[in-house]
């Protein structure tokens, strides 16, 4: 039987570029660097898992024009 392969969404992309960034940071549980690692789409509630310690957490991704300024405010997960 064929699965059939849909194209990533622009926000879907722009999520997974966000979880891409975040890899490169520390935990912010143990504070490990890189420690941090993406889990498989469709995951359950979480979109990265620390390596060390289990910490997971999701991931909120924004569309913005000048990546040097940190936003207002920050997306909060369910």
């Amino acid at each position: 039987m064929a699965t059939i392969v849909r194209e990533r969404t622009s926000r879907q992309r722009l999520g997974d570029y966000g979880e891409e960034a975040v890899t490169q940071l520390s935990c912010p549980r143990c504070k490990r660097p890189r420690t941090l690692r993406r889990l498989p789409l469709n995951f359950k509630c979480a979109d990265v898992i620390c390596d060390f310690c289990g910490y997971l957490a999701q991931v909120k991704a924004t569309h913005r024009e000048d990546i040097d300024t940190l936003p207002a405010t920050l997306l909060s997960a369910a």
